[in-house]
């Protein structure tokens, strides 16, 4: 009955322990990720671009009488000028104002050139000229305006030599009055870029003097003249192109009229 007891006994609390060791198993809960906002697309802005530079350039201004006539023509290198007034030589004047003029009643000037030194130095090519303007009318030449210009033989045109009187036709001295008689006279250095005459060794410059003056009527006259400018010879008779060879400035030079003087 002791054994029986015991293992009663036994049984009973193995009972009672197995309903008190109750196990709970918790559930399993698949973690949630915490909501990540999309960002929003990045949209690249449009580069802007600067705009090409857009260069402006004059073109040069003509007359409208003459833009017609020049149109065509090419510019020919010209040469600047460094002027100013002197006394004129009193033998020079009388030799230009002797006679009658070929018209009574006006002004009528008249030209003669000097060439007193032409050559090089490192970058121009030089020509130095006294220009004497002598009055050989019987009234007096006001508001004498006197040019002169300077270019390559052959590099310029009977249109170019014109557009250069319109356009530059009231550049040079300050104007003169020159009286019956009387004369005035311009020294003047002109030079030329020797890149503008390209390769040559040598040049042949010619000269073109203009003097304008106003007429007792109000209207415009008008004395225009070319030269041709070289070394010398012995006698005097021929010229021959000016050597670009080395810097040097010659005395041995002269002057040759080409045709003959325009009067207007």
């Amino acid at each position: 009955m002791v054994v029986l007891g015991g293992l009663l006994a036994f049984f009973l609390m193995r009972r009672r322990r197995a309903d008190e060791e109750v196990y709970y198993e918790e559930t399993y809960v698949e973690p949630v990720a915490e909501p990540v906002a999309t960002p929003a697309a990045i949209r690249a802005e449009t580069p802007v671009v600067a705009e090409q530079p857009q260069y402006l350039r004059a073109a040069p201004v003509i007359a409208p009488a003459a833009a017609a006539a020049f149109a065509n023509d090419e510019i020919a290198p010209v040469a600047t000028e460094d002027a100013s007034l002197a006394e004129a030589e009193a033998e020079d004047v009388e030799a230009l104002t002797a006679g009658d003029a070929p018209v009574a009643d006006r002004p009528w000037l008249e030209f003669a050139m000097r060439p007193v030194r032409a050559g090089s130095n490192v970058d121009e090519a030089l020509v130095e000229i006294e220009l004497t303007v002598g009055n050989a009318g019987n009234i007096a030449a006001q508001d004498v305006r006197i040019s002169t210009f300077m270019f390559a033989d052959g590099s310029a045109s009977e249109a170019e030599m014109e557009r250069l009187l319109i356009e530059r036709g009231d550049d040079g001295v300050a104007p003169v009055t020159i009286e019956p008689g009387e004369g005035t006279r311009v020294d003047a250095t002109l030079a030329m870029l020797k890149r503008d005459l390209g390769e040559q060794a040598d040049f042949s410059p010619v000269i073109m003097a203009d003097a304008r003056y106003r007429l007792p009527d109000g209207s415009e006259g008008r004395t225009c003249a070319t030269f041709s400018i070289g070394v010398t010879d012995d006698d005097g008779a021929h010229i021959e192109p000016i050597s670009l060879a080395r810097p040097l400035m010659r005395e041995d030079i002269a002057a040759h009229l080409q045709g003959v003087p325009e009067h207007a």
